[in-house]
């Protein structure tokens, strides 16, 4: 591009031995250029000769001139003084310590035509290495705050036309890398397009480089946080999804010691990761499902390893995961809510989740269905950005939501269709109406791939195993666990959504709420579809959402037996997504009144039946507490090594193993390990030991109580061998 004038301008520090051959070069380009410039030399406030060799080159041309600082005001009061006082419609700067080549100013100017802000990225970076890694760490932090995705917004060679100067915000960092960041964000913001240049970066040849101290480093970190808060917009909404947030959290971590259940299946699954981390046996199955003996694959179980690993396999790590997990999902669930009907509707959503006492009850303690919606939403949220950008690689994280949440609960097979539903509608739509369609083969291919990578170790299982499990899904979908009249199936589908999905999630059981809110879900759907066909106009969040919901009841109406909670993990984020899209809805003014004051009722008759259930009403049942006191009462009374029972109706005795292993006795097992003594734990109200039938007790064969002791609620016998049967 030609244009008629530039100015340039170059911050200097301390630069005495490279300000001169520095603008030497830059007159020498300029000059080969003819077009009006001027340069201008901030010396800013520089300790050795730089403001005398400065002021010899300024006397000796007339087209350079100089602005000296006082005292050292920051790399940001430099850049300030050489914008501000610019006379020409496009400014250029390049640090004065002679790094970059003046030189490649025309990489520059073949850019500007297209864009507003012209920001360099340096090739090959001659920095020190504690620099270099300030840069990724900051360039992180841009990305994490603002969304910023330039290479290096720090790199001192950039150009950028007056206009955007004159219509952003006065800059008002001091520092060097603030000030490089705030021009990117606020230019960004205010519409400006962003263009990156590649250029050389050189050895410095004389000085030494300033600004990144560890001090100047954190007052950096508190202007980017300090930025990021003055262009926050809606900040009461911030911090109202802070304080949903920090509710979600603390009804899912208080006391979670003491309220996390502690029972078969929890030390069952104490006990793979123990030896996942003692001997590095990574197992290719996961837990069995309660029918079919079906197994899920062991994603869980990987889950669990990093936190036990690190807080000495302690459970509670693992239920604190889970808990982290359910935090995750509320704020997952205000992004969606947000992006698709506005923050209103998306912090509704989310606090209706967080308060929700099933959803409560399913975050506080560690087993393999309670991370699973948020795994859902991730499978959800990869449709979302594809729809958004027209990027089909986006499908990555709906094939790693799939095949986590298909390893977590097996209902989630139900996805997989909705999941082909919305893929086929998201192409037909966009061919409708020619709009871009960006990587669709290489996207879809990257999902399933994905999906069977997370899969593998299930899928080597049934290979090694003669397809164990390939044959159980067969025969379960043979026998009447899954029914196949559709018609039956579909009279299932209103008490589906209106108790078990709407009346046990959201309104607390409560039915007057539960009809209310279950024919506000219906009536948005219905907009939906009549706004479609009426005004020809796609409401995607809405259709997308709906079709997860039909499709997901349609398909869990075919399960015959009794729809407990967790069953419905998969899907129990959609309603409150679809209640809180009320919100998002504009109405006429002489009605909108009415229906915010309705909505804003009903919202505070929510919260009030759900907090009325909050689990943390409830006496905690010190579960982990009880196992353990009673694994360490067991080795107190013991006398050398001892075999070991639990009679319980609804437990079984993995967690008692489990510490028993933890306290350095492992119970022997029967019947290669028969000792003289079999300790029995009973949880039941009454208990006759030596004539149950349960495996343990048989296997140790004839024997007599020797002791009993109740204790922590359960009663402790101690068995003996009596080979004669005689009382």
């Amino acid at each position: 591009m030609t244009i008629k004038n530039l100015s340039v301008f170059f911050p200097l520090f301390n630069e005495e031995g490279n300000v001169q051959s520095t603008v030497d070069k830059a007159v020498s380009v300029l000059e080969k250029m003819k077009i009006d410039y001027e340069i201008i030399l901030v010396n800013d406030g520089s300790k050795d000769k730089t403001a005398e060799v400065v002021d010899e080159i300024v006397r000796k041309n007339s087209k350079i001139r100089a602005i000296h600082h006082p005292k050292n005001l920051g790399y940001g009061e430099a850049l300030k003084s050489g914008f501000y006082n610019a006379k020409y419609d496009t400014i250029v700067y390049t640090d004065g310590d002679g790094q970059f080549d003046f030189s490649e100013l025309d990489k520059f100017l073949e850019k500007l035509p297209d864009n507003d802000l012209l920001i360099g990225y340096r090739i090959k970076r001659r920095d020190p290495f504690f620099r270099i890694l300030f840069k990724q760490g900051w360039n992180l932090s841009l990305l994490a705050f603002f969304r910023l995705t330039l290479k290096d917004v720090d790199c001192g060679f950039k150009m950028i036309k007056r206009s955007v100067l004159e219509k952003i915000p006065h800059l008002e960092s001091t520092r060097g890398a603030m000030i490089n960041a705030e021009l990117a964000i606020k230019a960004k913001k205010a519409g400006f397009r962003i263009g990156q240049v590649g250029v050389n970066h050189y050895p410095r040849l004389s000085g030494k480089p300033t600004g990144a101290s560890l001090k100047v480093i954190v007052k950096s970190y508190l202007d980017l946080v300090k930025l990021w808060w003055e262009l926050k917009e809606e900040k009461k909404y911030f911090i109202s999804i802070l304080a949903v947030l920090a509710l979600a959290a603390f009804f899912r971590l208080y006391r979670i010691d003491q309220y996390m259940i502690f029972l078969g299946d929890e030390g069952r699954d104490a006990q793979i990761v123990k030896e996942m981390v003692d001997i590095h046996h990574f197992p290719l199955i996961g837990p069995p499902t309660s029918v079919g003996n079906i197994y899920l694959g062991p994603f869980y179980y990987y889950l669990m390893y990093l936190p036990m690993a690190i807080f000495n396999l302690s459970p509670v790590a693992a239920s604190a995961m889970v808990a982290v997990f359910g935090v995750l999902t509320v704020a997952l669930i205000y992004y969606l809510g947000k992006i698709f009907f506005g923050r209103k509707a998306g912090l509704i959503s989310a606090f209706l989740y967080a308060i929700s006492p099933v959803t409560i009850a399913y975050s506080n303690f560690s087993w393999n269905p309670n991370p699973l919606p948020f795994f859902a939403l991730l499978f959800f949220l990869g449709f979302v950005k594809v729809h958004r950008s027209g990027n089909f690689n986006w499908l990555v994280l709906t094939g790693a939501g799939v095949a986590a949440s298909l390893q977590m609960h097996y209902l989630s097979l139900i996805l997989i269709p909705v999941a082909g539903i919305l893929w086929v509608h998201e192409i037909l739509f966009r061919k409708y109406f020619k709009k871009p369609i960006k990587n669709l083969i290489s996207g879809t291919f990257l999902a399933v791939l994905v999906f069977l990578m997370i899969m593998s170790p299930l899928f080597i299982f049934d290979l090694r195993h003669d397809f164990l499990n390939f044959k159980a899904i067969t025969h379960l979908l043979s026998t009447g666990t899954v029914a196949g009249n559709i018609f039956a199936n579909l009279a299932k589908i209103p008490g589906l959504f209106s108790y078990n999905l709407v009346g046990r999630y959201i309104t607390g059981e409560n039915f007057y709420l539960q009809i209310i809110v279950s024919l506000l879900i219906i009536l948005c759907l219905v907009r939906g579809f009549i706004k479609r066909a009426k005004d020809k106009i796609l409401d995607w969040p809405t259709m997308a959402l709906g079709m997860w919901l039909l499709v997901g009841l349609l398909g869990v109406s075919f399960y015959a037996g009794d729809i407990y909670d967790h069953y419905l993990n998969f899907l129990n984020p959609v309603p409150f997504l679809l209640l809180g899209s009320i919100a998002g809805v504009s109405f006429a003014k002489k009605w909108k009144w009415l229906i915010n004051g309705g909505l804003l009722v009903l919202i505070i008759a929510l919260a009030f039946v759900n907090l009325q259930k909050n689990p943390q009403l409830n006496t905690p049942q010190n579960q982990l507490r009880r196992t353990q006191d009673v694994a360490k009462y067991i080795i107190g009374r013991s006398d050398g090594d001892f075999n070991f029972a639990l009679i319980a109706k609804s437990n079984y005795d993995p967690a008692y193993s489990f510490y028993l292993d933890i306290y350095g006795k492992k119970a022997k097992k029967l019947p290669f390990e028969k000792t003289k003594q079999l300790f029995v734990v009973c949880e039941d109200q009454f208990c006759d030991p030596t004539h149950n039938a349960k495996y343990e007790v048989a296997a140790f064969g004839w024997s007599k109580i020797d002791w009993m002791n109740e204790y922590k609620g359960v009663k402790i016998y101690r068995l003996i061998a009596n080979p004669s049967g005689k009382p």
